[in-house]
């Protein structure tokens, strides 16, 4: 006889497989849809509880308190956040935007790790996303203390998402890039593997940048200025570049060099991000004999970083060394 399943308000079972899943609606939406939050087994004694606490975070958000869309909006007005880089604040509001979606209506003392977990652990976002809008919540919440509009850090005891580095190009694509007859790929793979630059900064680099052998570029992300040397072969593809204004990729946003470059890799068999021509560059730097210091004075990542990369390189030249010496003792021994 099939188990009697308790009627309660919000939640949903789905039969699956011989087994019983509960799901509530925790009253969120995600693109016109309802957020389910998978329950306990409906017959294990910790179900109820669960459910009870599931409750309890609904209906805060249906409290008419100062919310955290009033926090969030107000942040974005702020002094703290007009001295941000024109990027960040970017980047800032496109976050802010997610958390008003799905917090915005919570009183904001009483947004607890447990609401804001719950809504990072349903699979709607990815792990990238997650950690950025876990960080902008903590950013908008500090702000909040700092002028006491709030007393809690609902993301204090949160852990980032793991995330998958970006995986540089293999070299063969990477060789293609610089030889194609797409103008635009050619080109800006030549800034980005020649610089070791992010994608963004690439973006902003003018004409009048290039100066005394050097391309100075102000790093938008951490305010660092770099210097990488001109090298002859960005040279060259910059001498058959059309000056159409004052930024060498004029007319060109972000995304549409994002969207040609990832269309141009997919097209060979390989899907890549931009950023990991920054790898391909760190690579190539440090396999031509570069010190960590000299590499990070190029690309203006951290040593440490840097040595995180070094590391891959010596075990790479390391197991070609080995097996090098394992094919010559085998044709002294046949």
């Amino acid at each position: 006889m099939a188990r009697k399943l308790p009627k309660l308000d919000h939640v949903k079972y789905v039969h699956r497989r011989g087994r019983v899943y509960a799901y509530f609606n925790t009253g969120q939406k995600r693109d016109g849809k309802p957020i389910y939050a998978r329950l306990p087994d409906p017959a294990s004694p910790g179900f109820f509880d669960s459910y009870a606490a599931f409750v309890a975070g609904r209906s805060k958000r249906a409290a008419k308190e100062y919310t955290v869309a009033d926090l969030a909006h107000q942040y974005l007005k702020s002094a703290k956040f007009d001295k941000l880089a024109d990027n960040t604040k970017a980047l800032y509001r496109n976050q802010a935007a997610k958390i008003v979606e799905v917090w915005g209506k919570y009183p904001v003392n009483r947004l607890e790790a447990f609401d804001v977990r719950l809504v990072l652990e349903s699979g709607q976002w990815g792990a990238g996303t997650c950690n950025m809008v876990r960080a902008v919540l903590g950013v908008i919440y500090r702000w909040g203390r700092q002028n006491h509009k709030a007393t809690i850090d609902p993301v204090k005891d949160i852990e980032r998402a793991k995330t998958g580095e970006h995986e540089p190009w293999p070299d063969d694509i990477v060789e293609a890039a610089l030889a194609s007859d797409d103008q635009l790929v050619r080109l800006a793979v030549h800034l980005l593997y020649f610089t070791g630059q992010r994608i963004g900064d690439v973006m902003a680099i003018r004409w009048g940048d290039l100066r005394d052998g050097h391309v100075f570029v102000k790093q938008t992300k951490t305010g660092k200025i770099v210097e990488p040397p001109l090298m002859a072969e960005l040279r060259a593809e910059l001498d058959r570049t059309p000056r159409k204004g004052l930024r060498i990729m004029e007319g060109l946003t972000e995304n549409n060099v994002r969207r040609r470059l990832q269309a141009f890799t997919l097209a060979h068999g390989v899907k890549t991000v931009p950023h990991g021509l920054r790898k391909n560059a760190v690579n190539a730097l440090l396999e031509a004999g570069c010190t960590i210091a000299e590499v990070s004075a190029i690309t203006g990542q951290t040593h440490q970083i840097v040595e995180h990369y070094a590391a891959k390189v010596n075990r790479r030249k390391l197991g070609k060394a080995a097996i090098v010496k394992f094919e010559q003792a085998r044709k002294t021994s046949a």
